[in-house]
């Protein structure tokens, strides 16, 4: 395992919260989300659930975990990254029993050794280094009929919105990736390869959603005339109709792992 080569959030992180959560296409991640998990895991709702969000950022969907009461654990290879989480539940009174840990999901039994009943995994797996080896680890921390809920940036999408965009010599040279130094993926993932480590685990697939099926291709002018409330409710329908949903920016799956 290779967590110094993966990608730390330490020098993004304002960018980060300006550029995701604090426009719509994070209220569009954040939506899709949550109606997935409530769908599939319907005690979701009532909390007190063990839940284990790894990369957990700046905390915003562990939010919603911590006001309906779930016994949270969150890490993140970013320090600043975590700070911030500590202060948005600082800030909501949410801080209580919640366990912040600073560290790589590679290194994570070096913190703890429990297992949850449901494990987060948003869009980590396009920044790592080794992804197939890190997501197949982290499963050892859901229990036996537990569940996954992996979100992970496409490649698929992002060639399509590069050919929509007319930016073919990134496709032609293949030089979709960032660098790093961008909000831009260092390492999007083929979905297909994503769902054979899964099938390949045992896992059994219960839900498929697009996240962002057509948000990014919309003018940025014209965004800011459009009605969110439509745009929630239009993304939300789309989400699970193909072609759409494999043409989205994220993928977001919800796993069950067998008794």
């Amino acid at each position: 395992m290779t967590p110094e080569q993966d990608q730390n959030f330490d020098n993004l992180s304002q960018r980060f919260r300006k550029n995701i959560y604090h426009t719509a296409k994070g209220q569009i991640r954040l939506k899709i989300l949550w109606r997935d998990l409530t769908e599939q895991i319907p005690e979701i709702e009532d909390g007190n659930l063990s839940i284990l969000d790894a990369g957990a950022g700046q905390g915003y969907f562990a939010l919603q975990l911590a006001e309906k009461q779930h016994k949270l654990t969150l890490c993140d290879l970013s320090s600043k990254m975590l700070k911030d989480a500590k202060t948005l539940f600082t800030e909501q009174g949410l801080e209580s029993g919640v366990n912040f840990f600073h560290t790589s999901v590679q290194n994570l039994s070096e913190h703890i050794d429990s297992q949850y009943d449901v494990v987060l995994f948003h869009a980590v797996l396009e920044w790592l280094a080794e992804p197939e080896q890190t997501l197949k680890q982290l499963l050892h921390f859901i229990k036996p009929g537990g569940y996954l809920s992996l979100m992970f940036y496409s490649r698929t999408g992002l060639i399509y919105q590069n050919l929509t965009h007319g930016n073919f010599s990134h496709v032609l040279n293949d030089s979709l990736a960032g660098e790093g130094k961008t909000l831009t993926p260092t390492n999007p993932q083929v979905p297909g390869d994503v769902f054979k480590w899964l099938d390949e685990a045992g896992l059994n697939t219960l839900a498929k959603s697009g996240v962002r099926v057509f948000y990014d291709g919309i003018h940025r002018e014209r965004r800011k005339q459009i009605n969110e409330e439509e745009l929630f409710e239009l993304e939300k329908q789309y989400s699970r109709i193909e072609p759409y949903c494999s043409m989205s920016r994220y993928i977001h799956v919800v796993c069950q792992v067998p008794e």
